[in-house]
């Protein structure tokens, strides 16, 4: 479906050419994860190590719908493509590293007769 200006709407949105790629294949040939949200046009870049260590060896074309943005925190805008950068693409790029992993413990309470 897409409105009256052809933009696509976010849950219509075609995969792109990473159908079949999985993270760990990412990886091998060098890729770098581009996550982007198309509600707010924040662009970011991942390493496909990272995102494996965190998601599984998923593929790439999966992570769109486990994926929320982190400055809106929409989740249905994402879009995610594997990316081979030449330098020059790089330059100004920042890539986002894995520096470490949080658990947060909160409490679930149930109402019980007495």
């Amino acid at each position: 479906m897409s409105n009256h200006r052809g933009v696509l709407y976010p849950f219509s949105m075609p995969s792109r050419d990473n159908d079949g790629l999985f993270l760990h294949r990412a990886q091998q040939l060098g890729l770098v994860i581009r996550v982007t949200c198309n509600f707010c046009r924040q662009v970011r870049y991942y390493d496909p190590g990272d995102m494996r260590l965190l998601l599984g060896d998923v593929e790439i074309d999966g992570l769109r719908r486990r994926l929320k943005c982190e400055e809106c925190g929409r989740p249905d805008y994402m879009e995610v493509e594997g990316r081979n950068m030449a330098a020059s693409e790089k330059e100004g790029k920042v890539l986002r590293r894995l520096h470490s992993i949080r658990i947060v413990r909160r409490p679930v309470w149930k109402d019980v007769a007495m």
